[in-house]
């Protein structure tokens, strides 16, 4: 009897870590400001945010630094507030940046950044900061 109470104390102790794991991303987001660009220094997904008070055009996109066009390729991926994609590009902006140009209502808006071509392994983390830059332009619709 003792063993099947502990093995049930086990089993949902460990339901319990597993449900206190799930984590949206999106909750440590990185707030973006309209005009001030937000430099991001290594390999690895990011999460940005803004809120729009009315509707607006957005420009989202990317810079990478001259000596980094070629190695570091930054996607980007306009998120709604329940995380869906409402945009996604990889290569149409200068040097093969991202850029994002779209037309939103009101609200608060995700914008996810990856770096696919980034540390294929472990070696090439590190001899490279992958950086680049994230812009949010707003204009009014």
């Amino acid at each position: 009897m003792r063993r099947y109470v502990f093995l049930l104390c086990a089993a949902c102790l460990w339901a319990l870590a597993g449900c206190a794991g799930v984590h949206d991303p999106r909750e440590g987001a990185i707030e973006l400001v309209p005009g001030r660009p937000y430099q991001v220094m290594m390999a690895g997904q990011r999460y940005f945010t803004f809120t729009l008070e009315a509707p607006a055009k957005v420009v989202l996109e990317s810079h990478t630094f001259p000596a980094d066009v070629g190695f570091v390729s930054p996607a980007g991926q306009l998120l709604d507030s329940e995380g869906r994609v409402v945009a996604r590009d990889w290569t149409s902006g200068a040097d093969s940046n991202f850029r994002i140009e779209e037309s939103l209502a009101a609200g608060t808006w995700y914008l996810r950044v990856s770096n696919p071509h980034a540390c294929r392994s472990a070696f090439d983390c590190l001899h490279r900061d992958y950086r680049y830059e994230v812009l949010l332009t707003i204009a009014e619709d």
